[in-house]
């Protein structure tokens, strides 16, 4: 996927300033409240065969503990895990996947402009909630970065069209409490439907979660939204039960 790297460097911790675009690494567990009183987007490294006794008294509020045998290297690492640790530190969203024409990433507040513009469109919440008062949404996206897309690893993403760099929808997996079964959401502005864009999203993320070890999918729509229905059928969903008393279960 090609997509802006944040990540420029990554140093071992020294205290004094620290810059954007650099990943520290702090090895000694003392350096660990200069790292955070000076904002440093850092991981703790633990030596397994050498363990610090001191360590536990300093790594309550470090995100990223990082334990192997010897010196740091990096190069034990998968390629684009540091970027995605940066990214997380600095909030910054997560690409997710590609599409022929689409590019999915996390969802980040300035994603709301263009989301309050599409939801503007009355045939958009026809069959979907609105989006709350912009405080309240604010604090909503904030939380799901927090509690869905870094726990779950998969959430409701933006979808950009690649030719042009417009947000033209959301689509992704969802969590729904009290069920196990993530849930596929889609949503593709007025603007930009009839042109194929939520089939061709929606195979990509289900492509990405058989991929990614998620076997079953389910979906929730009303029966009276014939488009939505119609994709489901496609993409290969049957319809399961009642989830109230206008919405359906579909599962694949």
């Amino acid at each position: 996927m090609n997509s802006i790297s944040y990540l420029k460097k990554i140093q071992r911790f020294e205290r004094g300033a620290t810059e954007d675009g650099c990943l520290y690494v702090v090895t000694d567990p003392e350096d660990i409240p200069a790292a955070k009183g000076l904002g440093a987007a850092f991981v703790y490294y633990s030596d397994i065969t050498k363990k610090d006794a001191k360590e536990s008294s300093y790594l309550d509020g470090v995100k990223y503990v990082l334990e192997c045998e010897g010196g740091f290297d990096p190069e034990e690492f998968d390629d684009g895990f540091f970027e995605n640790v940066y990214r997380r530190l600095k909030h910054i969203p997560l690409d997710i996947m590609e599409t022929e024409r689409c590019l999915l990433r996390e969802t980040w507040i300035p994603d709301l402009d263009s989301f309050y513009e599409i939801y503007s469109d009355t045939s958009v919440t026809k069959y979907m909630e609105d989006l709350m008062e912009r405080s309240e949404e604010e604090k909503y996206t904030e939380n799901y970065r927090d509690l869905i897309y870094e726990m779950y690893g998969h959430g409701i993403w933006t979808v950009i069209l690649k030719e042009t760099g417009e947000i033209i929808g959301r689509a992704g997996l969802d969590e729904r409490a009290g069920y196990d079964t993530p849930e596929l959401g889609f949503l593709i502005g007025p603007k930009w439907q009839r042109k194929g864009y939520a089939e061709e999203v929606c195979r990509g993320i289900l492509k990405w979660a058989s991929e990614n070890g998620i076997d079953k999918v389910m979906s929730i729509t009303d029966p009276r939204n014939t488009a939505s229905v119609n994709l489901l059928e496609k993409l290969g969903f049957s319809k399961r039960e009642a989830f109230d008393d206008t919405r359906d279960i579909w599962i694949r």
